[in-house]
Protein backbone atom coordinates (compact mmCIF):
# COMPACT_ATOMS: atom_id res chain seq x y z
CA UNK A 1 0.00 0.00 0.00
CA UNK A 2 1.27 3.48 -0.89
CA UNK A 3 1.99 5.98 1.84
CA UNK A 4 -0.64 8.72 2.16
CA UNK A 5 0.58 11.86 0.43
CA UNK A 6 -1.09 15.25 0.43
CA UNK A 7 -0.34 17.67 -2.38
CA UNK A 8 -0.65 21.29 -1.26
CA UNK A 9 -0.81 23.87 -4.03
CA UNK A 10 0.71 27.17 -2.93
CA UNK A 11 0.54 30.55 -4.62
CA UNK A 12 1.52 33.01 -1.90
CA UNK A 13 -2.09 33.96 -1.17
CA UNK A 14 -3.92 33.91 2.19
CA UNK A 15 -6.03 31.04 0.83
CA UNK A 16 -2.86 29.09 0.03
CA UNK A 17 -1.60 29.66 3.56
CA UNK A 18 -4.91 28.39 4.94
CA UNK A 19 -4.62 25.30 2.74
CA UNK A 20 -1.13 24.67 4.10
CA UNK A 21 -2.31 24.92 7.71
CA UNK A 22 -5.16 22.50 7.00
CA UNK A 23 -2.72 20.04 5.42
CA UNK A 24 -0.30 20.36 8.35
CA UNK A 25 -3.09 19.67 10.83
CA UNK A 26 -4.05 16.53 8.91
CA UNK A 27 -0.43 15.41 8.69
CA UNK A 28 0.04 15.74 12.45
CA UNK A 29 -2.92 13.44 13.11
CA UNK A 30 -1.84 10.71 10.72
CA UNK A 31 1.41 9.52 9.15
CA UNK A 32 1.18 11.69 6.05
CA UNK A 33 3.80 13.03 3.69
CA UNK A 34 3.26 16.58 2.43
CA UNK A 35 4.19 17.71 -1.07
CA UNK A 36 4.27 21.51 -1.31
CA UNK A 37 3.86 22.64 -4.91
CA UNK A 38 4.36 26.04 -6.48
CA UNK A 39 3.64 26.38 -10.20
CA UNK A 40 5.13 29.21 -12.22
CA UNK A 41 2.50 29.97 -14.83
CA UNK A 42 4.40 29.99 -18.12
CA UNK A 43 1.34 31.36 -19.92
CA UNK A 44 2.13 34.75 -18.43
CA UNK A 45 5.42 34.89 -20.33
CA UNK A 46 4.40 35.61 -23.92
CA UNK A 47 6.33 34.59 -26.99
CA UNK A 48 6.11 36.89 -29.99
CA UNK A 49 5.56 36.08 -33.66
CA UNK A 50 9.26 35.47 -34.35
CA UNK A 51 9.47 33.19 -31.27
CA UNK A 52 11.35 35.88 -29.37
CA UNK A 53 10.35 35.93 -25.72
CA UNK A 54 8.83 39.15 -24.44
CA UNK A 55 10.83 38.61 -21.25
CA UNK A 56 14.46 37.75 -20.81
CA UNK A 57 15.85 34.85 -18.80
CA UNK A 58 16.51 37.10 -15.83
CA UNK A 59 12.79 37.53 -15.16
CA UNK A 60 12.17 33.78 -15.21
CA UNK A 61 15.25 33.16 -13.08
CA UNK A 62 14.07 35.71 -10.52
CA UNK A 63 10.59 34.17 -10.43
CA UNK A 64 12.10 30.72 -9.92
CA UNK A 65 14.43 31.95 -7.17
CA UNK A 66 11.60 33.71 -5.30
CA UNK A 67 9.41 30.61 -5.55
CA UNK A 68 12.18 28.32 -4.26
CA UNK A 69 12.80 30.63 -1.29
CA UNK A 70 9.08 30.82 -0.51
CA UNK A 71 8.70 27.03 -0.67
CA UNK A 72 11.61 26.49 1.72
CA UNK A 73 10.27 29.17 4.08
CA UNK A 74 6.93 27.34 4.15
CA UNK A 75 8.53 23.91 4.61
CA UNK A 76 11.04 24.75 7.38
CA UNK A 77 8.56 25.26 10.27
CA UNK A 78 6.64 22.15 9.25
CA UNK A 79 9.82 20.08 9.30
CA UNK A 80 10.62 21.47 12.76
CA UNK A 81 7.23 20.14 13.85
CA UNK A 82 8.41 16.69 12.73
CA UNK A 83 6.43 16.50 9.50
CA UNK A 84 7.75 14.90 6.33
CA UNK A 85 7.74 17.67 3.71
CA UNK A 86 8.87 17.71 0.08
CA UNK A 87 9.00 20.89 -2.01
CA UNK A 88 8.33 21.01 -5.73
CA UNK A 89 8.60 23.84 -8.23
CA UNK A 90 7.04 23.26 -11.60
CA UNK A 91 6.54 25.34 -14.74
CA UNK A 92 3.39 25.24 -16.86
CA UNK A 93 -0.33 25.80 -16.64
CA UNK A 94 -1.24 25.63 -12.92
CA UNK A 95 -4.56 23.96 -13.69
CA UNK A 96 -3.09 20.95 -15.46
CA UNK A 97 0.03 20.69 -13.32
CA UNK A 98 -1.99 20.65 -10.07
CA UNK A 99 -4.85 18.47 -11.34
CA UNK A 100 -3.01 15.97 -13.51
CA UNK A 101 0.78 16.04 -13.60
CA UNK A 102 1.73 16.45 -9.95
CA UNK A 103 -0.76 13.91 -8.49
CA UNK A 104 0.50 11.33 -10.96
CA UNK A 105 4.17 12.09 -10.32
CA UNK A 106 3.91 12.27 -6.51
CA UNK A 107 1.21 9.58 -6.02
CA UNK A 108 -1.06 12.04 -4.22
CA UNK A 109 -3.95 10.72 -2.14
CA UNK A 110 -5.42 14.19 -1.59
CA UNK A 111 -4.97 17.65 -3.09
CA UNK A 112 -5.53 20.68 -0.87
CA UNK A 113 -5.69 24.14 -2.37
CA UNK A 114 -7.04 27.52 -1.46
CA UNK A 115 -10.03 29.11 -3.11
CA UNK A 116 -9.15 32.41 -4.71
CA UNK A 117 -11.68 35.17 -4.46
CA UNK A 118 -11.50 36.32 -8.06
CA UNK A 119 -14.34 38.34 -9.41
CA UNK A 120 -17.04 36.51 -11.33
CA UNK A 121 -16.06 38.04 -14.68
CA UNK A 122 -12.46 36.83 -14.35
CA UNK A 123 -13.59 33.30 -13.44
CA UNK A 124 -15.93 33.21 -16.44
CA UNK A 125 -13.17 34.10 -18.91
CA UNK A 126 -10.08 32.42 -17.50
CA UNK A 127 -11.65 29.77 -15.33
CA UNK A 128 -10.84 28.79 -11.81
CA UNK A 129 -7.91 26.56 -10.93
CA UNK A 130 -9.98 25.09 -8.10
CA UNK A 131 -12.85 24.24 -10.45
CA UNK A 132 -10.57 22.56 -12.95
CA UNK A 133 -8.77 20.58 -10.26
CA UNK A 134 -11.99 19.32 -8.67
CA UNK A 135 -13.31 18.22 -12.05
CA UNK A 136 -10.15 16.51 -13.30
CA UNK A 137 -7.98 15.30 -10.41
CA UNK A 138 -7.50 11.54 -10.02
CA UNK A 139 -7.81 11.81 -6.22
CA UNK A 140 -9.85 13.62 -3.59
CA UNK A 141 -9.66 17.42 -3.48
CA UNK A 142 -10.16 19.71 -0.51
CA UNK A 143 -10.79 23.39 -1.20
CA UNK A 144 -9.96 25.75 1.67
CA UNK A 145 -11.42 29.25 1.87
CA UNK A 146 -9.18 32.18 2.72
CA UNK A 147 -9.63 33.56 6.23
CA UNK A 148 -12.53 36.00 6.24
CA UNK A 149 -13.83 34.78 2.86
Amino acid sequence: MLKTRILVALDGSPAGAAALEKAAALAEVDDVELDLLYVIDTRSYNVGFAQQPDVDGTILYNAETRAEIELEEQAAPLRKRGLKVNVHLRFGNPRTVIALDAPRDYHSSLIILGRASKRLAARMFIGSVASFVTENAPCDVLIVAAPGA
